[in-house]
């Protein structure tokens, strides 16, 4: 099970190994758990039991949003109600700019139902792809078991720069210093949006991470739309490369971490001009899909 949307990587590697992935809804507060719960009755009504949940609980990648805690804790009780793993993805979580950090899924964790996943490469050095799990003996070792069979081992070098830097104390100013620059990333380009998106789209207003979610219009295509905006210079990734079932066509992602201040104004104002273009063709006339056909 993942939520809708999620990390199109995690999908990619669901797919690749054939995995059936049970979509569960999002809402502003990052998990449907009510829709969760009746998914979780029907599959079980037809004999299919659920393996794990896959979520980015913090800051979540497309969308921002964050799961808050008492539905961290709610999520924790439904895994053991229906007896399946949480695997909890967490890039993000030292990367916040508002409020106060929320404790992981696997803090609440007393009986190893969650494996905790996190990374370097958001926090040490984009491409620094160094990670870490933090699960049950038993599952780490069937994935040491696993990684062997892979890449034999994880980089030693790679080990030893990160050690070297936290041990150094570096760490924990750099990311201090991300944060502020992101949050001021963040505000520059929802001020861009509020100046050039048209009325009928929405977006989150994330309180730390990488990413904010467009929601436009249901007539407006934004796979469709996307060589209308690459012809401008623009580009994002569509809304539907996050979802199981490649739903949800009148969404996209944004990034607002790599640019500086004038290019994520000017790609703003570029993508604002591609999605008043395609607002301006009559779609509802001409429909994409037609009931019978």
């Amino acid at each position: 099970m993942t939520s809708a949307p999620t990390y199109l990587g995690a999908l990619q590697a669901f797919h690749a190994y054939e995995a059936n992935c049970e979509a569960i809804p999002m809402n502003d507060k990052g998990i449907d758990i009510e829709s969760l719960r009746r998914n979780l009755k029907r599959l079980h009504r037809t004999g299919i039991i659920p393996k794990f949940y896959y979520t980015v609980a913090t800051f979540q990648n497309p969308s921002g949003e964050t799961i808050p805690v008492e539905l961290r804790k709610e999520l924790l009780e439904i895994a053991s109600e229906y007896d399946f793993l949480i695997i909890e993805d967490d890039p993000y979580g030292d990367l916040i700019f508002e409020g106060d950090q929320i404790p992981p899924i696997k803090s609440f964790d007393t009986k190893g139902r969650v494996i905790y996943i996190s990374t370097f490469s958001k926090i040490l050095a984009p491409g620094f792809r160094l990670a870490w799990v933090i699960a049950s003996e038993d599952i780490i070792n069937k994935f040491a078991l696993t990684k062997q069979s892979m890449d034999l081992c994880s980089n030693v070098f790679t080990q030893h720069v990160a050690y070297e830097y936290i041990s150094g104390g570096y760490l924990d100013r750099q990311v201090e210093q991300i944060k502020k620059l992101y949050r001021h990333k963040r505000d520059v380009m929802i001020k861009a949006l509020e100046e050039y998106f048209p009325k009928g789209a929405k977006w989150t207003v994330p309180h730390g991470g990488m990413f904010l979610w467009v929601t436009l219009p249901k007539h407006i295509n934004t796979r469709l739309m996307f060589k209308r905006a690459v012809a401008k210079k623009v580009a994002y990734v569509v809304g539907d490369a996050f979802y199981s079932d490649g739903s949800n066509y009148n969404s996209m992602r944004l990034n607002f971490s790599y640019s500086d201040d004038d290019v994520i104004r000017e790609g703003i104002r570029r993508i604002a001009e591609a999605i008043k273009e395609e607002m301006a063709i009559s779609y509802e006339k001409e429909p994409y899909f037609v009931e019978g056909v």
